[in-house]
């Protein structure tokens, strides 16, 4: 249990074992309960509740971990955004009028082969490619650009916000792997990937829970009332 508890340093910011020792990686975790606020109060989908309360999850996750550094912390951390990506990986299919629970689990499958075959060719790239981002990561990345692609077939309204979030993720994860390299230059930019992944979550949450036949129903609305 010591080593599990035993203090970690791998984030710019951090000079000392001490709780505050990384003030901006940690205060910056607000962009995800910021985002879980916009959620509750802005979407009315049934799975509101759900995923902001994941998304709080992961802001208190990577607050204690940014805290208490930590291989315990780090693991809620990673756990937190994991149950994350399943859920949405589980929830997606709806915005493809597919509620087929094989669908969904199939959903799940390619989730975690693509970080699973990700993750294998980064370690074998790494020894000659250390700037390379972490195959979990980089494999979600390439998860929600084919989301993205099959919702846009679909021709869901939540297209437009997958979009934007693939965008935004990657350079999100640039701003991760730079954290290092630039940490003498401007002191890191750990925090830039918490705001960046906060908006990243918004995008993909606020487009999950949009309505699959919203613009169908302003279609009907325009169509009423010039018949009126």
């Amino acid at each position: 249990m010591s080593n599990w508890l035993k203090p970690i340093d791998i984030y710019c910011e951090r000079q000392s074992d001490l709780f505050w020792a990384e003030p901006i990686n940690a205060i910056t975790n607000l962009s995800f309960i910021i985002a879980a606020y916009f959620i509750f109060t802005r979407s009315r989908s049934q799975y509101s509740f759900l995923l902001s309360g994941l998304l709080v999850m992961i802001g208190f996750g990577s607050f204690l971990f940014h805290t208490f550094a930590n291989r315990l912390t780090g693991l809620i951390d990673i756990a937190a955004i994991a149950i994350y990506m399943l859920t949405f990986a589980f929830l997606i299919p709806t915005q493809w009028q597919k509620r087929s629970i094989l669908i969904r689990l199939a959903s799940i499958l390619f989730l975690l082969f693509t970080i699973f075959v990700t993750s294998v060719l980064i370690r074998d790239l790494k020894p000659t490619m250390s700037w390379l981002p972490s195959g979990f990561y980089l494999g979600a990345w390439f998860t929600l650009i084919i989301y993205t692609f099959v919702t846009k077939y679909y021709q869901s309204p939540a297209a437009i916000y997958l979009t934007a979030a693939t965008v935004i993720f990657i350079i999100s994860l640039i701003s991760r792997q730079l954290d290092g390299p630039l940490c003498e230059q401007i002191g890191g930019t750990h925090w830039l990937w918490h705001i960046l992944n906060g908006l990243t979550l918004y995008l993909c949450t606020y487009g999950l829970c949009r309505p699959r036949n919203s613009s169908k129903r302003l279609l009907k609305s325009a169509l009423a009332c010039q018949t009126k």
